[in-house]
């Protein structure tokens, strides 16, 4: 699949998140203002800060579209980890909001009432969840892209806080009459917490690495270096590769030093070699053969 259609695919597909996430927010609003819970009450909250976040990233990937200036000349690419820094600040806070009210809630146990919309809800964008990560997790493969890799992990912790919520307010229904029914629902927030925790660290661990220029992965620097290895014989010496990541475009530099008794026509034309390889190798990396001296 060729550049562009994967970034209208991945715009159509925050496009499609951002709906179901408005959604979820109208949806839950009316459950919380029905029923009496906390495991629906912090899942409206967590949904309007997830609406939020999908929000930004779609905003985000329209703002990317812009072509490079002469102020912006490597692109802005790494808005695509900014944002996804936001993200995993949003999980954050909204994690310790749900912290604080699962304590005071085990502390202070009561009954909950009027969950049964708030189950079929629950239930309905478990599915929906585990289906867009899905797909996210398809983009992935065929083009790195920060936005779409928080987006498929913001999507599984909410299918899998869906699946929980779904669960505990099941099983609170069944055993109504049990005092330890009481504490599922704050259970079961406690645990969607740490799967937000989880996808946070995620997110901000990798969004941070592509921020300080982290060299590329290994597979993928050993592509490189098998190309190099194919075309060892039009340079002398390979003096370093440098590599990083600018949200989803790559960008490889590689300093090699040639023969100083090759003409300039036949030096360019092995560097045109080696750079096509490593574009073929490496799809949509911007890669630079710059000439070194010992």
């Amino acid at each position: 699949m060729t550049a562009p259609s994967i970034a209208g695919t991945r715009e159509k597909n925050l496009l499609l998140a951002l709906g179901f996430c408005g959604l979820d927010v109208v949806l839950m609003a009316g459950a919380a203002w029905y029923a009496d819970s906390l495991a629906i009450l912090s899942d409206l909250l967590k949904e309007s800060t997830d609406f939020l976040a999908v929000l930004a990233s779609f905003l985000t990937v329209l703002a990317l579209r812009r072509a490079p200036d002469h102020r912006f000349a490597y692109g802005i690419g790494k808005l695509e980890n900014l944002v996804s820094l936001f993200i995993g600040l949003v999980m954050v806070g909204c994690s310790l909001f749900l912290l604080t009210q699962v304590v005071n809630h085990f502390h202070h146990p009561v009954p909950t009432s009027g969950t049964l919309p708030g189950i079929v809800i629950f239930a309905v964008y478990a599915l929906i969840g585990f289906g867009i990560c899905t797909r996210n997790r398809w983009i992935l493969r065929h083009q790195h892209s920060p936005i779409i890799e928080s987006q498929a992990r913001l999507w599984f912790s909410k299918a899998c806080f869906d699946s929980f919520m779904a669960t505990a307010l099941i099983l609170e229904l069944l055993f109504r009459t049990q005092p330890w029914s009481l504490y599922l629902d704050p259970l079961a927030s406690l645990l969607g917490v740490g799967f937000m925790l989880h996808a946070a660290y995620a997110i901000s661990s990798s969004s941070v690495d592509d921020l300080m220029d982290a060299a590329l992965e290994e597979t993928t620097q050993l592509q490189i270096l098998n190309q190099l290895v194919r075309h060892i014989d039009d340079y002398d010496r390979l003096h370093k590769v440098r590599s990083r990541r600018s949200g989803s475009q790559i960008f490889v530099e590689v300093f090699l030093e040639f023969s100083p008794k090759l003409h300039m026509a036949e030096a360019q034309e092995r560097i045109y070699r080696l750079r096509s390889s490593i574009r073929a190798a490496i799809p949509g990396a911007e890669v630079s053969i710059l000439p070194h001296t010992p």
